[in-house]
């Protein structure tokens, strides 16, 4: 090889290793299992939009909703390793981000998926669902929750 193929070469060599070193960085970064950085929560976080998702919500609608977005896919019963299980998801709600209510963490754990991540856990949910669903539909899946 002549000078310039090996400068050339090395150069490539180099780039692919930088490129190499940055993705990994990134990917590690957006996979943590820490808390985001989410807006400062009250006891009224969520609470009116909640309170109209609940109201008439159907325990069954939300199992039909469960299965119909395939959610139990990583959400298993037992242990889940891509998402925490839905098997006592209630009564774990219950203390995982005070000072919002149970309901209302399940809702924010929906509709903003990122703003809180349960330790162990990367943030793989699809941040789509406050889009994708209606606001009954979301007090559905709730309901459902709440009863598992």
């Amino acid at each position: 090889m002549r000078l310039s193929q090996r400068t050339a070469f090395a150069f490539t060599v180099a780039l692919l290793i930088i490129v190499t070193v940055v993705f990994a960085g990134a990917f590690v970064a957006s996979s943590t299992s820490k808390s985001t950085n989410s807006p400062a929560i009250d006891a009224q976080s969520y609470a009116t939009d909640v309170a109209a998702a609940l109201a008439g919500a159907s325990v069954k609608e939300g199992e039909a909703l469960i299965e119909a977005f395939q959610c139990s896919a990583c959400h298993v019963s037992g242990e889940g390793r891509v998402a925490p299980s839905f098997t006592g998801i209630a009564a774990a709600a219950a203390t995982r981000r005070r000072p919002l209510s149970t309901a209302q963490y399940l809702y924010e754990s929906i509709v903003s998926p990122g703003a809180y991540l349960v330790d162990g856990y990367a943030n793989s949910m699809p941040a789509n669902f406050a889009d994708r669903l209606t606001q009954a539909e979301i007090g559905h899946i709730i309901a459902y929750l709440l009863s598992a």
